[in-house]
C-alpha cells in the first residue's frame, strides 16, 4: 500500500516538474509574441506562433497525465484547467490576428499557473518561481534584481532539472483484456479460420496435387473425348466430367480462381470505399454531400442487372484474367459494390473528427493528409475487418454465379461455378440410380458452401471479439 502510494507521489511530482518547464517556457514565448503583437497588431511571426501552441500542447498533455493521477482533492482543479487549456489551445489555433492568438496562449498560462500554485504545495514540490524568489539572482544596488527573460541564472535553475526536458514517453497501448483473448478461441472463429486455411494449403500445394499439363494451369485436363462422365477409379479419384475433365483438377485449381475473384474484389471495394468515406467524413460540407449523393446513386442499381448491363456493352470487347470476361465481372462486382465500406468509413471518421487528438493535431499545424493518414485512419477501422472478411466468401459465391450462367469463364476453366454449369445436365442420374453422378455436382458445391461459411464465420467471430457492445 505505502509503495503504490510513494509511485503515485512520486509521478505527480515529475508530472509537475514537466509542467513547470513547460509553463516557463511557453510564458517566456508569451512575452515575445506580446511585446510583436503591442508594436504591430497585424504582425504575423510564424515561427513563435507554431512554438507557442506546442508548448500549450505540451502543457495539455501534461495536465492529462497529471489528471489521470491525482487524488480526488486535486482531481477537480486539474479538470479544470485541462479544459480551460484546451479550450484556449482551440481558440489560439484559428485565431486570425496575432493579438487574439497572444490572448489565448496567455489564458493557457495563466490557468497553468493557477494550478502549479494550487498543486504544488500539496505534493511537495518547489516550482522554479519559488526558487529563483528564494535565489535571487545577481544584485543591483543593494536590491535583489528581478530576472529578466532569458536570464542567466534562470538557465542554470533549468539546467539542475534537464531530466524533465527529455521529451514525454508516449504512453503504451494497454495488452488485450482477457475476455477478448478467450474470445479468440470461440469454436466458430476457430473453426473459420481452419476451414479458410485448409482451402490456402489447398491453393498453395495445386501444381504438387494437381500438376498442370499445358500452359494454362486453370485449364483442366482431361482424359479422352468421351461424352458420359467417368465414376471414380485410381486415375481420378473424384472422376471425370463430361468430357473427361478431371474433376479432382477443377476442384484444387477452383481453389486458386476463389482466393484470386475473392480477394481482387473485395481489396478493390474496401480501397474505394476507404479513400471516399475518409475524403468524405473529415471534410464534410458540400464535398461530404456530394460523395454521399454519388453514392446513393450507385446503391440504387442492384449489382447483379448492373453487371449484366456491363457484360453486355463492354463484354466481347475486353480479355478476362483468366479469359472470356472475367474481368469485367471483376470490375463490375467493385465498381458496384464499395458504397457499404464508404459509408462505414465515413461513420467512423465523423466521430473520430471531433475528438481532442484531432484537434491537437490541427491546433499544431499538421496537414490535413497526416492528419487523416497517421490519426483519423488508425483510430476508425470499427467494422470494417468484419465487413472484409463477411464480403469475400459472398463476392466468391456471386461470381460463380455469373460462371454457372455461362456468362464468364471458358470451356474448361478450372472454376466451382463452370463445373456446376456442365454438371446441371447430369444432376439427375439413370432409372436405376438418381445419384449415379454424384461426384460432378457435389464436390464443387460443398467446396463453394464451405468456403463461403468459413469466411462468414471469421466475420462472425471478429464482431464478437472487436465490437464492444457484445462484450
Amino acid at each position: 500500500m505505502a509503495t503504490g502510494q510513494n509511485e503515485q507521489y512520486e509521478r505527480m511530482r515529475k508530472s509537475l516538474r514537466r509542467l513547470d518547464l513547460h509553463y516557463h517556457s511557453l510564458k517566456y514565448v508569451g512575452q515575445k509574441l506580446a511585446s510583436e503583437a503591442t508594436q504591430s497588431p497585424a504582425a504575423r511571426s510564424g515561427a513563435l506562433r507554431e512554438r507557442s501552441l506546442q508548448l500549450s500542447t505540451d502543457c495539455s498533455r501534461v495536465l492529462h497525465d497529471l489528471c489521470d493521477h491525482a487524488d480526488r482533492e486535486d482531481f477537480d482543479s486539474c479538470q479544470s484547467a485541462r479544459n480551460q487549456v484546451d479550450l484556449a489551445i482551440k481558440r489560439a489555433s484559428q485565431a486570425e490576428t496575432l493579438v487574439s492568438h497572444t490572448v489565448n496562449i496567455w489564458r493557457v498560462v495563466e490557468a497553468t499557473e493557477r494550478l502549479l500554485t494550487a498543486v504544488a504545495a500539496k505534493n511537495g514540490y518547489v516550482t522554479l518561481s519559488e526558487t529563483l524568489a528564494v535565489e535571487p539572482i545577481g544584485v543591483w544596488q543593494g536590491r535583489a534584481a528581478e530576472p529578466a527573460w532569458p536570464s542567466e541564472g534562470h538557465v542554470e535553475t533549468m539546467a539542475t532539472r534537464v531530466d524533465a526536458l527529455k521529451p514525454m514517453a508516449l504512453s503504451s497501448f494497454r495488452s488485450a483484456p482477457r475476455w477478448r483473448v478467450r474470445q479468440l478461441f470461440r469454436p466458430g472463429l476457430m473453426l473459420g479460420v481452419l476451414i479458410v486455411l485448409a482451402f490456402a494449403a489447398v491453393a498453395i500445394a495445386a501444381p504438387v496435387i494437381a500438376p498442370p499439363e499445358g500452359e494454362d494451369p486453370y485449364a483442366m485436363s482431361r482424359d479422352g473425348f468421351r461424352l458420359e462422365p467417368q465414376s471414380p477409379n485410381a486415375d481420378h479419384p473424384l472422376g471425370t466430367m463430361e468430357s473427361q475433365y478431371d474433376v479432382l483438377y477443377g476442384l484444387v485449381w477452383g481453389s486458386r480462381v476463389a482466393f484470386k475473384i475473392g480477394l481482387a474484389v473485395t481489396l478493390g471495394r474496401a480501397l474505394i470505399g476507404i479513400v471516399l468515406g475518409l475524403i468524405s467524413g473529415y471534410s464534410g460540407g458540400l464535398l461530404d454531400a456530394a460523395i454521399m449523393r454519388v453514392t446513393d446513386a450507385f446503391m440504387a442499381f442492384p449489382i447483379v442487372p448492373a453487371t449484366l448491363l456491363m457484360l453486355t456493352f463492354f463484354g466481347p470487347k475486353l480479355g478476362g484474367m483468366t479469359g472470356g470476361v472475367d474481368r469485367i465481372v471483376v470490375l463490375a462486382l467493385i465498381l458496384f459494390g464499395w458504397m457499404q465500406y464508404a459509408r462505414l468509413l465515413r461513420g467512423n471518421v465523423l466521430a473520430e473528427r471531433e475528438k481532442q487528438y484531432v484537434e491537437a493535431a490541427v491546433a499544431i499545424g499538421a496537414r490535413t493528409p497526416r492528419i487523416i493518414l497517421r490519426h483519423v485512419l488508425p483510430n476508425a477501422p470499427q467494422g470494417l475487418f468484419v465487413l472484409v472478411a463477411s464480403d469475400i466468401g459472398a463476392m466468391v459465391v456471386l461470381a460463380a454465379v455469373f460462371t454457372f450462367l455461362g456468362l464468364s469463364g471458358y470451356t474448361g476453366l478450372a472454376d466451382w461455378g463452370w463445373m456446376l454449369n456442365v454438371s446441371r445436365n447430369w444432376i439427375i442420374g439413370t432409372p436405376a440410380n438418381a445419384f449415379e453422378y454424384w461426384y460432378m455436382y457435389l464436390p464443387p458445391s460443398v467446396a463453394i458452401v464451405l468456403f463461403s461459411i468459413g469466411w462468414s464465420l471469421i466475420g462472425d467471430g471478429l464482431r464478437d471479439v472487436l465490437d464492444p457492445r457484445l462484450r
